[in-house]
């Protein structure tokens, strides 16, 4: 299991390379990865099925990256891009084509469905948690605005 951690935390620092991520920041989306892949991967081995667990990946990759952007004053991008790559099906979008070339269409269409949903359920879970994220922002701001002039 250490391995796999250490694995997808290089990964996650790898890919911030890649994007060109300020190098002081690096070991956060690296830390971001490992967050969404754990959450992700201990939900699935806990009997969820792959694109619920995937959703909830991606709900705490969009939260952690969220209150990150606000602690270091930095865009949450930065920290978006490399937590989610461990969630990308990129094993089922492999397989989706290699069956529609050796022309068994009905387990493509199965796959290929499962792998669409798979990313919806990334980019649904990210919504979502910057959404609610940013809106109890708003409401504490707000709350604390108008106790202020009591």
């Amino acid at each position: 299991m250490m391995v796999k951690i250490a694995a997808v935390f290089v990964m996650g620092t790898a890919v911030g390379v890649m994007y060109r991520i300020p190098r002081g920041l690096l070991p956060y989306g690296g830390l971001n990865a490992v967050l969404a892949w754990l959450v992700a991967y201990l939900l699935g081995a806990a009997g969820m099925s792959v694109v619920a667990a995937i959703f909830f990946g991606s709900v705490a990759l969009g939260a952690a990256a969220e209150a990150l952007a606000r602690l270091l004053r930095k865009p949450a991008t930065i920290f978006i891009i490399p937590g989610f790559i461990p969630l990308v099906p990129g094993r089922e979008a492999y397989t989706t084509m290699r069956w529609l070339v050796e022309g068994q269409h009905g387990d493509a269409l199965a796959m290929g469905m499962q792998t669409l949903l798979t990313a919806g359920a990334i980019a649904f879970g990210i919504f979502v948690s910057i959404t609610v994220y940013r809106l109890a922002l708003t409401y504490m701001y707000n709350f604390r605005k108008g106790a202020g002039r009591c």
